[in-house]
């Protein structure tokens, strides 16, 4: 079975390019041609901090950070930083498969080489609040 675009699935339109065109309405129109699996970690991040299509931003974030707990564009930890900050009322109902993730994260962060001892400490920072976070919610 062929899978969906992010067009087809939402039914966005495209943002017109009558005149000047923008960065972002660029990439807006850009991913709409996209299925989920082929959304990258830079668009997942974009996506969660637009706060657009949340929900399919999220599942994409978990099945990256499943296979590398350290995924970034800009820097190591980017999407996990990102998804912490995303909107609550769907990640949530996301508790389950990301703290799993956390932990197994943190383990491997603790033997990882770092660039520097504060971006270790940075990273680990991010997964123990988002664990705390977790933990407060009752997971």
């Amino acid at each position: 079975m062929e899978k969906l675009k992010l067009k087809e699935i939402y039914e966005f339109d495209y943002v017109p390019e009558d005149g000047d065109i923008y960065p972002l309405h660029e990439w807006f129109n850009n991913i709409l041609e996209k299925t989920e699996d082929e959304l990258t970690i830079g668009d997942v991040c974009r996506m969660l901090r637009q706060r657009m299509c949340s929900k399919c931003a999220m599942e994409r974030a978990v099945d990256i950070l499943r296979d590398d707990p350290f995924a970034g564009e800009i820097y190591e930890g980017q999407l996990m930083s990102t998804l912490y900050g995303a909107k609550e009322k769907y990640l949530c109902l996301f508790y389950d498969d990301i703290k799993p993730i956390l932990i197994d994260a943190e383990l491997k962060a603790l033997g990882r080489t770092w660039q520097s001892e504060d971006e270790k400490n940075e990273y680990l920072k991010i997964a123990a609040a988002f664990r705390h976070k977790i933990d407060e919610a009752g997971h």
